[in-house]
């Protein structure tokens, strides 16, 4: 039985993530987005909502894995999530969907390492 606290290791792949913690959270939520179970707006508001609770929590993953979840961040913050204040510059809902995609198939690849 593992007995560690997310917070006593930092995890190298998803499947070492423990369920129920913010990173997990963020996990299905790249993927319920991906999958079309969820808006752009609706997984920038709950993935973020998981980002706060991976802070509080103090939640560690690797530097390649930290790295891909930081690109979703930062795609996050370059984000609009109320579609009437877009701009023609802005990311678009289907722009999000294709980026959050890639990282999730990096997060795949970190599985064969």
């Amino acid at each position: 039985m593992n007995t560690q606290k997310p917070q006593d290791r930092a995890w190298s792949a998803p499947s070492e993530v423990t369920p129920g913690t913010g990173v997990a959270w963020q996990l299905r939520f790249m993927n319920d987005l991906t999958n079309g179970q969820m808006s752009g707006p609706e997984f920038a508001r709950a993935w973020l909502s998981a980002r706060r609770r991976v802070l509080d929590g103090n939640e560690r993953v690797r530097e390649n894995f930290e790295r891909i979840l930081y690109d979703v961040f930062y795609l996050l913050d370059d984000y609009v999530i109320d579609p009437a204040l877009r701009g023609p510059d802005d990311i678009t809902d289907e722009q999000l969907v294709d980026r959050v995609r890639d990282c999730l198939e990096r997060l795949r690849g970190l599985e064969r390492k």
